[in-house]
């Protein structure tokens, strides 16, 4: 029999095991972000930014290294004094690659996502999402899924898979999707039971893409910063410390369906007035219709800059809405910067500079002078990054 005082010493050091364990991960998790941040960095480096003693650092360092996460480079180091070179480390790029799967209202893009942030390799499928049911588009994810992993037998052995989806996603089910035209969706099983694979992961696009500027982007050198994307949708992320801000239920950043105009334009949510009701793509062109049944956005930007009374006028309105979109975010959060991203950023220059001309309509000036605003560093490809990264972090919790 086990008296209470033998109990308590039993419970104290369990305890006590458990804390040295979450603390080592902890560090583990700490000298690896600092090394991925970095780039190349040395010990002496990430001794002064972790804070921890270099002896503490090289046991780290060891440990990743048998793992194969981290690996050492030869290179010109001031710290190391006079005649020394030291060793520098990078994170490896060949190891641990992890599938990222974009869903957009127009198709789904599947890459190989390495530790980097680089999309090896990829597959483009078209097709009008909102037009399909859940099932049909989940079993074209998992077909595409197969058939990458099929061509590339570089992965780790149990791969990880990390999906991207507009709407407000909440443990692993799409809760809503306007852009879908889905409710309550729950996609994981259906996809686990398809592939045959166990980790596969969801998350709102524009978060996964806030994880991608902060690592590799537009964000990395700021504390706290924000993604705004424009595209068939609107949404932000906050990123602060580099860590996701979700809020209850994972629903911070949903700012394409805040009220600006009480009455105003129909959304596919079934509520007017809404923010993307007057800068989401489909919203733009549905005005620009009115007048040319047949034109496109690049159509609508040539007519403005041929100074076309209704395409200004139309333009006009469009930079107002987003000048309040930022001005909303601006207040709200307090950013280092906001980063735009998105179909209409990425894929239209001419807008993207007509916004960061006349951006500053709506904002006061003590706002203005508090954050800068910046276009995203990434192609198209930055939520398929983002997917494939939160991928890669969910393998290396498995490991560290």
């Amino acid at each position: 029999m086990i008296s209470n005082g033998e109990k308590g010493e039993s419970m104290a050091n369990t305890s006590g095991k458990l804390d040295k364990f979450i603390m080592k991960r902890l560090n583990q998790r700490l000298v690896f972000s600092i090394i991925l941040r970095g780039g190349s960095v040395s010990r002496q480096q990430i001794a002064a930014q972790s804070r921890m003693s270099q002896m503490s650092v090289g046991r780290i360092i060891e440990e990743l290294e048998k793992l194969g996460i981290v690996a050492e480079e030869n290179g010109d180091e001031p710290d190391a004094g006079p005649g020394r070179r030291a060793k520098r480390l990078r994170v490896s790029s060949t190891v641990f690659l992890c599938v990222g799967v974009e869903m957009h209202r127009d198709g789904i893009n599947v890459g190989i996502i390495n530790l980097h942030g680089r999309v090896l390799r990829q597959i483009q499928h078209r097709k009008d999402l909102s037009a399909c049911p859940p099932g049909e588009v989940i079993t074209l994810i998992g077909t595409l899924i197969g058939r990458i992993l099929s061509e590339n037998a570089d992965l780790s052995v149990e791969p990880f898979v990390g999906i991207a989806c507009p709407g407000l996603i909440a443990d692993g089910v799409i809760r809503f999707s306007s852009q879908l035209k889905w409710k309550n969706v729950e996609i994981l099983p259906a996809l686990q039971k398809q592939t045959g694979i166990r980790n596969i992961f969801i998350e709102n696009e524009v978060k996964a893409r806030a994880v991608a500027e902060d690592l590799f982007g537009a964000g990395r050198d700021y504390e706290r910063s924000i993604v705004l994307s424009i595209g068939s949708g609107v949404g932000s992320a906050a990123v602060f410390c580099h860590e996701l801000y979700r809020g209850k239920l994972n629903m911070a950043g949903e700012i394409g369906h805040i009220c600006v105009s009480p009455g105003g334009n129909m959304c596919e949510c079934g509520r007017r007035g809404c923010l993307q009701t007057y800068i989401a793509d489909w919203a733009i062109l549905r005005e620009a219709r009115t007048v040319r049944e047949d034109i496109t956005m690049q159509g609508l930007l040539e007519a403005n800059a041929n100074g076309e009374p209704w395409a200004i006028n139309l333009m006009n309105r469009v930079l107002e809405y987003v000048s309040i979109a930022i001005s909303i975010l601006a207040n709200t959060y307090a950013p280092d910067v906001i980063i735009l991203c998105g179909r209409l950023i990425e894929e239209y220059s001419t807008l993207r500079d007509l916004i960061l001309k006349n951006y500053k309509r709506e904002i006061s000036d003590y706002v203005l002078s508090s954050f800068d605003l910046k276009a995203s560093d990434f192609d198209s490809d930055g939520t398929l990054v983002g997917a494939g990264t939160l991928a890669a972090y969910r393998l290396l919790d498995e490991i560290l």
